[in-house]
């Protein structure tokens, strides 16, 4: 890894004994830069409405952080801009018109937090699910009305209230894809408790084990069901840095995982792709075409796995703010040595640049 964004423990203590760690990674620029410019993509906004809802309902305890503590927590880890979504376990608890108002409600807020801080943040608007023409209208509004920057669902989007789990390469989400695949957009994901795992191991939480494997089955359920394949104008961004799927990718993609190399390239001599219907290109080829943020996966092995199985241009930073503290993801993704200096400003801006040209320097 290039010098410049290596930083060891007792520099990053006595860094921020002396200024904080916002001034600490602001101190280590990129070659050409006179500051480095970090992009998180996950970063979570919660809303008033969306606070008082859960609590009233009993639903989940949670970190309740404002987005003034955002912004701190941003301005320590020398983040320039974080696009928001908000937290589990979503709204959808068996009443349509509930779940239509809070939608509304949380997606206005986070405007209006945006408005309090121009330039510092970004929103992936909240879906009424299971509400299909609720959607459709919230799509409308966000896009149209609040210039989003794409969309935000949950891994699993039914639940124990009626629907029972389903996942994102369900049928009944057609028309949203047809929608979103009609204006290219980025649909930002998160896990979330799946109805059919909570609590299966007493005293181990859902982050440890069932978010990175509910993230895998929703991934695998876009490829298999021909989702990915059928809207290829969909933008897909996997959080944690694809949860579960790169351990999986043998069992996915068959005999070509074990030709991949760094950025997702076959050496010489791969065999052909394992296609079916759903996959006419191959599983590794609809892979490829998603996004994959760095969040709790920032280290050797998790990072490392993500570098082999995609190209560079398809991973940016991931931060979980309330959940972790950014200055640490960052901290660990510049000290896990997978990436050198111009691999990181790509990861930390550039990337989002590209997909997102309104981040785009």
């Amino acid at each position: 890894m290039d010098a410049s964004f290596h930083f060891s423990r007792r520099d990053f203590i006595a860094g921020l004994a002396a200024a904080g760690s916002g001034a600490l990674i602001a101190s280590r620029p990129l070659a050409g830069q006179t500051k480095p410019r970090l992009i998180n993509v996950h970063h979570h906004l919660t809303a008033p409405a969306y606070v008082k809802f859960l609590t009233d309902n009993k639903v989940r305890e949670f970190p309740i952080k404002s987005a003034a503590e955002g912004i701190e927590d941003m301005d320590k880890a020398g983040v320039t801009i974080a696009l928001c979504s908000t937290i589990g376990p979503g709204i959808w608890f068996g009443n349509l018109a509930d779940t239509r108002r809070l939608a509304r409600e949380i997606n206005d807020y986070a405007a209006k937090v945006l408005s309090d801080y121009p330039g510092r943040l970004g929103m992936f608007i909240m879906l009424p699910l299971p509400d299909i023409d609720g959607s459709l209208k919230e799509i409308e509004y966000g896009f149209d009305k609040l210039k989003a920057d794409g969309v935000y669902m949950y891994t699993n989007w039914g639940g124990k209230s009626l629907y029972g789990d389903k996942y994102l390469g369900d049928p009944a989400l057609a028309p949203i894809y047809e929608e979103l695949n009609r204006r290219k957009a980025v649909v930002y994901t998160h896990p979330k408790d799946a109805a059919c795992c909570e609590g299966i191991l007493p005293g181990v939480g859902s982050g440890t084990v069932e978010y990175p494997m509910d993230t895998a089955r929703s991934i695998v359920s876009l490829l298999y069901s021909g989702t990915a394949a059928k809207y290829p104008d969909v933008k897909f961004i996997f959080s944690h840095g694809g949860g579960a799927l790169p351990g999986m990718i043998g069992r996915v993609a068959g005999p070509q995982a074990s030709y991949l190399q760094d950025g997702g390239t076959l050496r010489e001599g791969a065999p052909a792709a394992r296609t079916t219907p759903a996959m006419p290109k191959g599983p590794l080829y609809e892979l490829q075409k998603f996004y994959y943020d760095t969040s709790s996966a920032v280290n050797p092995i998790g990072v490392g796995g993500l570098r082999k199985m995609v190209s560079l241009s398809h991973i940016f930073f991931g931060g979980d703010f309330p959940f972790v503290v950014t200055a640490e993801q960052v901290r660990l993704l510049n000290e896990c040595r997978v990436f050198n200096a111009q691999e990181l400003k790509a990861i930390y801006s550039e990337n989002l640049g590209a997909l997102l040209p309104r981040y785009k320097v």
